[in-house]
């Protein structure tokens, strides 16, 4: 590659970088009109706070990463006196690894197994933000906060895997997968516009076929947790890309090849995901239907319930009126019969023989 194409790539990735930080203000922007709306005079603080929020959370990683030293590079074959000192520079850099704690480094094989550590703790990593990224974006739902999801986790991500080999990329890998989270963020923010659970739906299904579960009255719920669940597994897969691009950059090998990385973390991205999106999806899952689950049962237990109180009401008001209706039969015959008795005393007195002279 020649010097101008290096620098133009350079400069394209940095504006790539530079727009996507724009775009990202766009969405804070987005979400302070949605607060202002809900609640007048809350945009300008929302706006604000997330801003800073946002630069603090990309900055302070950045700056935190750029202070490791650069990834040890195997050297050109050949070249004893070179790998010899590569040997004695890893070994003590090992060393000082707190997740090596107690590895001992005096042979060849020790120190591959010490790196086959450190890589299977940056794949649990990778691993673990992917599932959170999945979980967090399928319930959201939102474009522009999916969005900054996707950034925050993404970022943190690249941090953690720096941390735990304890070197970073170079400048120009850094800017390379700094335009890959930009570009993941994009999507994200665009997933809404793309019917996109048409390609990952099968992903879904099959690893995830209680999400498509036929639950009678429930067809529609498990169509919208099918296509929540590609989104997540759409973002979940940009994660994973991104995490093995950033082990590849940090790991202290051989300087890797752009297009090697980006079509080994492809490939090992697709691998990965499904048994991600099974745990995640089954959990989400069970979650959501267990939740509309007892929903349906409080509300069958409120209706059963207002169904007694209603037939108590009823009971109670028919008692009533029956005790209402007895004691006014009780009170018309009672007035009846001494409307009776006193016709009669006065019938027998009108009858009563009169006195002879």
């Amino acid at each position: 590659m020649t010097r101008f194409t290096s620098r133009l790539l350079w400069i394209c990735a940095t504006g790539f970088v530079a727009w996507s930080a724009v775009f990202a203000v766009a969405m804070v922007s987005q979400l302070a009109d949605a607060a202002d709306r809900l609640h007048a005079g809350a945009g300008q603080p929302v706006f604000w706070s997330l801003l800073g929020l946002l630069t603090a959370t990309v900055l302070v990683p950045t700056l935190w990463l750029l202070r490791l030293p650069a990834a040890l590079r195997f050297p050109a074959e050949g070249d004893e006196a070179a790998t010899t000192e590569y040997q004695q520079r890893l070994r003590a850099h090992l060393a000082r690894s707190s997740h090596l704690a107690g590895q001992p480094l005096n042979s060849d094989e020790e120190v591959m197994h010490a790196l086959a550590r450190l890589r299977d703790a940056a794949e649990v990593e990778t691993r673990r933000t992917a599932a959170s990224v999945l979980a967090s974006t399928a319930l959201l739902q939102n474009g522009k906060l999916d969005g900054l999801v996707v950034l925050v986790s993404q970022i943190q991500l690249v941090w953690r895997i720096a941390r735990i080999y304890g070197l970073r990329p170079s400048l120009q890998q850094m800017s390379y997968l700094y335009s890959n989270v930009g570009a993941c963020v994009l999507i994200a923010s665009s997933l809404d516009d793309v019917d996109f659970a048409e390609l990952t739906a099968p992903i879904v299904q099959s690893a995830t076929p209680a999400a498509v579960g036929s639950i009678p009255g429930l067809g529609g719920m498990g169509n919208l947790l099918t296509n929540s669940l590609a989104s997540g597994a759409a973002n979940a897969f940009l994660t994973l890309r991104v995490g093995l691009i950033a082990d590849a950059y940090c790991a202290p090998q051989q300087a890797p090849e752009r297009q090697a990385v980006k079509q080994g973390a492809t490939r090992r991205a697709a691998q990965m995901l499904g048994s991600i999106v099974k745990d995640c999806g089954t959990q989400i899952t069970q979650a959501v239907y267990g939740r509309i689950k007892s929903s349906v049962v409080h509300t069958a237990q409120a209706a059963a319930d207002s169904v007694m109180q209603a037939g108590r009401s009823v009971g109670s008001a028919t008692q009533s009126a029956v005790h209402a209706t007895t004691q006014s039969l009780s009170q018309a015959a009672a007035q009846v019969r001494d409307s009776t008795t006193s016709v009669t005393q006065r019938l027998q007195q009108s009858i009563k023989p009169k006195d002879k002279p």
